[in-house]
């Protein structure tokens, strides 16, 4: 029997039971893989908690793994390894959750890593899906569209729209830069398509991130040309694409990254860095209350330089949960988490005192670094049906070889 169809036979009973915790609210690691990188979290409503990366081997080749916990992370189940015959380097950099078919879907790039640490040749961009009918992973898409074999093509997110459309962004290149690219499956389509692509400049740019919102359609946030960039549209086809922030003020902020997007139905929150003039590059939420149209800074975060926000939920109680890096005293980056609790205060415009929508921002717990001064790096959130909190990334040990690591806040 496949192992998901085992765990889900057999652990339903104690998954789905009715949790309390009396602890503080404290971090613990709940997950340590030597020589690993998580890449995504995300959970499901039947309580199941996921993490997707890359697990490193002995002679440094790597393969792209899933894994799930059904009890609320004690225990780990891997439930897919992937790697191709003569590429050495295979990595889960996205992972997304069907709830109207059960499928799970999970993307990442392929390449030859050498021992200089460059790739060998171009990337190559990858989707694998489950199928909870037949119980097999197989590839659903890969792609590849570079011009002289000259580029880079990496799957950064997955997401499943409530109809069933599947969309993935990341980067695919045309040139010698990384290009933003979208792909969209409508619902019962058995192939991907790409609906909106830039590759009009050198410098950095990829998607990274996709939500959706029932009034406004799909969105994509990311980057072009460097520049902090997030896109929208109703239906997600090609040509219906337009974008609606991109974050440059030519005296104050300049290159950025959007990297996590968060849609609500009364509000899009978008985290990631931009650089500030003459200072570096700060830990920087965005917020929209109108569907994109306007924006504005609801957290400017820079306790050292640079300070980056890379990823963002939020609970039952409508709190905003965001991780992200600074750099630590002792040296490295390390791992920081944030806490958003929305509010109102009393603010006068002109002759009136009106009541302004606020969010209190707070850390929650101490930074995290498995080893003083070697840096770890945050790569994705969730929250579970529980109140739970998990963060997964990975942190270097004394030796500075990376871990896959997840971390959880107990619900409170």
């Amino acid at each position: 029997m496949h192992k998901l169809n085992l765990l889900l036979t057999l652990g339903v009973a104690l998954w789905l039971s009715p949790f309390t915790s009396t602890n503080a609210q404290t971090w613990n690691t709940v997950y340590d893989l030597p020589s690993g990188v998580c890449g995504e979290m995300a959970q499901n409503a039947a309580g199941y908690v996921f993490a997707a990366g890359r697990q490193i081997a002995a002679d440094g080749s790597s393969t792209a793994i899933v894994q799930a916990s059904g009890d609320q992370s004690t225990n780990w189940v891997v439930l897919d390894q992937y790697s191709e015959a003569g590429l050495n380097y295979s990595h889960n950099r996205a992972f997304a959750v069907d709830t109207l078919t059960g499928r799970l879907l999970a993307g990442g790039n392929l390449n030859n890593l050498l021992p200089n640490g460059t790739y060998e040749f171009d990337t190559l961009w990858f989707i694998r899906e489950w199928n909870p009918v037949t119980g097999v992973w197989a590839t659903a898409d890969d792609y590849s569209h570079l011009a002289n074999n000259v580029g880079q093509a990496s799957c950064a997110d997955i997401m499943v729209a409530p109809n069933g459309d599947v969309y993935a962004t990341g980067g695919g290149a045309l040139g010698t830069g990384l290009g933003w690219l979208v792909r969209k499956r409508p619902a019962g389509a058995s192939s991907f398509a790409t609906v909106d692509v830039d590759y009009s400049g050198q410098t950095p740019g990829a998607g990274w991130d996709l939500g959706f919102h029932s009034g406004y359609g799909v969105f994509a946030a990311g980057e072009v040309n460097g520049i902090w960039t997030v896109r929208r549209s109703l239906s997600g086809n090609l040509g219906a694409w337009a974008t609606v922030d991109s974050f440059y003020t030519q005296r104050d902020w300049t290159s950025g990254r959007a990297l996590c997007i968060l849609t609500t139905p009364s509000k899009i929150h978008v985290v990631g860095s931009a650089y500030k003039y003459r200072n570096g590059n700060h830990w920087v939420v965005r917020s929209s209350s109108d569907g994109g149209q306007t924006w504005d800074i609801t957290d400017d975060y820079a306790p050292s330089i640079p300070a980056e926000a890379r990823g963002i939920v939020h609970d039952a109680s409508g709190n905003l949960w965001v991780c992200g890096y600074s750099i630590a005293n002792a040296g490295g980056t390390q791992w920081v988490v944030r806490k958003g609790t929305p509010g109102t205060k009393l603010v006068k415009q002109g002759k009136q005192w009106v009541q302004v929508e606020t969010i209190t921002w707070t850390n929650i717990g101490t930074p995290y670094q498995l080893a003083s001064g070697k840096s770890a790096l945050p790569n994705g959130i969730t929250i579970d049906p529980y109140g739970n909190l998990f963060v997964g990334g990975s942190a270097a040990d004394a030796n500075g070889v990376d871990h896959w690591i997840v971390r959880k806040l107990p619900a409170q």
